[in-house]
This record gives C-alpha cells, structure tokens and sequence, in this order.
C-alpha cells in the first residue's frame, strides 16, 4: 500500500472548497449589508472579515503546494451564488420573511463543511508537505469555524422562535440584540 499523496485528488479538493469559500464570502457579504442594523446583521457583520481571510489562506495554501487554482471553478461558484438570489420567494420587489432565517440555515451548513475541510486538512498536513505554519493555522482555522457554528447556531434560535409568526422572523427594524 503507497501512501503518496494523489496530488490530482488533492487539487480537486482543495478547489472545490476555494470554490465554497468564494460562495461564502460573497454571501456573507450580501447578508451583511442586506441585514444591517438587525439581529442578523449584527451576527453576520463579523463573519465578513474572517470568510474573507480564510479564503486568502486556502488560496495561498493552494499556491504553496504548487497546484493548481482552477478558476473555472471558483466562477462558475460565483455565478451560481449571483443566480441563487433570484429565487422565487412570493415576493417580487421585496425579500422573504423567511428568507433570513434560510441564509442563516444554509450559512451554517456551509461553516460545517468547511470546518470539515480544515479537520481534513490537518489530519494530513504532515503527509501533504503542509508547513509547520500553516499546521499551526489550521489549529485556529478549526477554532474559529467552531465559534462561527455556535454564533450561527445562536442567532438560528433566535430565528426559529419566530419563524412562522405574522410577518415572518424578526430581522429589522428592532435593535441588533437579541
């Protein structure tokens, strides 16, 4: 049994989560600014900066393995993102009630896999030709994805309890506190 490393498997898995993070940062983006000054914005505001950085990382821990980025990929995400804001919501010139709470939802999908994917990464770091920096990182790349999940989780009970009420979840017009 060989225990290379198939560098073409690698290249796919790092590129597909350089793909979702490039979906994570530009959702988070717009959930920030669609959100601001509501419970949901004041929670995602944080996020922009920290999706943003991660990204940064695993781009450049792609660039120092010397594989290859397939920008077809990360497009192609960006693109799908774009077109996921045109769903149809019953409502034409104005966002979902729901529509909130569902961003939040799929957010805190997204942070697990991710948080998967860091879990991955240093569970091979050694065997991959990761430096001793970047195994250093991914220590606090998993700490943050863990604080992500509980804020996330945190704002989704918020969300939950008033999910289905007259007018949807609370998201504006309140202060940011919950």
């Amino acid at each position: 049994m060989t225990t290379a490393v198939d560098t073409r498997l690698l290249a796919v898995y790092l590129n597909d989560h350089l793909a979702g993070a490039t979906v994570g940062v530009l959702r988070v983006r717009r959930m920030a600014r669609a959100y601001d000054g509501t419970v949901v914005g004041a929670r995602v505001a944080p996020l922009v900066a920290q999706f943003t950085d991660e990204r940064a990382w695993l781009l450049d821990c792609v660039h120092r393995l010397d594989l290859p980025v397939r920008t077809y990929k990360i497009v192609g995400a960006a693109v799908v993102e774009r077109l996921g804001r045109l769903k149809l919501n019953g409502h034409v010139h104005s966002g979902s009630p729901l529509s909130a709470l569902l961003e939040v939802e799929l957010l805190r999908g997204a942070v697990t896999g991710k948080s998967s994917g860091w879990l991955t990464l240093r569970a091979q770091g050694s065997r991959l030709g990761l430096a001793p920096d970047q195994e250093r990182d991914l220590d606090q790349l998993v700490a943050q994805a863990e604080d992500q999940l509980r804020a996330l989780t945190d704002l989704l009970d918020v969300l939950h309890a008033n999910a289905f009420r007259h007018g949807g979840p609370t998201t504006g017009g309140g202060p940011a506190t919950a």
